[in-house]
């Protein structure tokens, strides 16, 4: 067993929305406190209708682009955190899908509960749900209370932008 396997993995969500950033500096704060790495995820979807940075570029330029703009996040949010390793993935598909799979090993998952994004905005708490429902680790879900201004996480929140 591996130092990484024993403290373990915690898997988070993040798809460029506050609940994600607010899931984010969670799963930040609990792997400086329990040693685990993160593996942070942003699932998307090439398709101009759904997903504004595949406009005007490939497959490969776009999900460049969107591992560019997690990593910035990570780097961002992480700052405050002492030992936090994190991974960025921008696997394309199907968010529930996705991070069900990649969490099928992991200590926990984190997501926020409503997303971003077109269609997202729609079926609000669907990707939570189906974590949920499908996920065989933990899942903690960060409910929109949470990220109220006058929360500790809120106020986090309120520093990064």
């Amino acid at each position: 067993m591996t130092e990484a396997t024993a403290k373990g993995r915690i898997v988070v969500g993040v798809d460029g929305s506050d609940a994600g950033t607010a899931a984010l500096l969670w799963a930040a704060a609990q792997a400086e406190t329990s040693g685990a790495e993160l593996d942070v995820v942003t699932v998307w979807t090439y398709d101009a209708m759904l997903d504004d940075t595949s406009v005007n570029r490939s497959i490969g330029e776009a999900r460049r682009m969107h591992v560019h703009e997690l990593e910035e996040l990570v780097t961002a949010v992480t700052k405050g955190f002492t030992g936090v390793t994190a991974r960025c993935s921008a696997p394309d598909g199907d968010p529930a899908d996705i991070l069900v799979d990649w969490a099928a090993d992991a200590a926990m998952l984190v997501v926020g509960s409503h997303g971003k994004g077109k269609l997202r905005e729609v079926l609000t708490g669907s990707v939570s749900g189906a974590c949920l429902r499908r996920a065989t680790c933990p899942v903690v879900v960060i409910p929109p209370p949470a990220r109220a201004p006058e929360s500790r996480l809120g106020r986090q929140l309120a520093e990064l932008s």
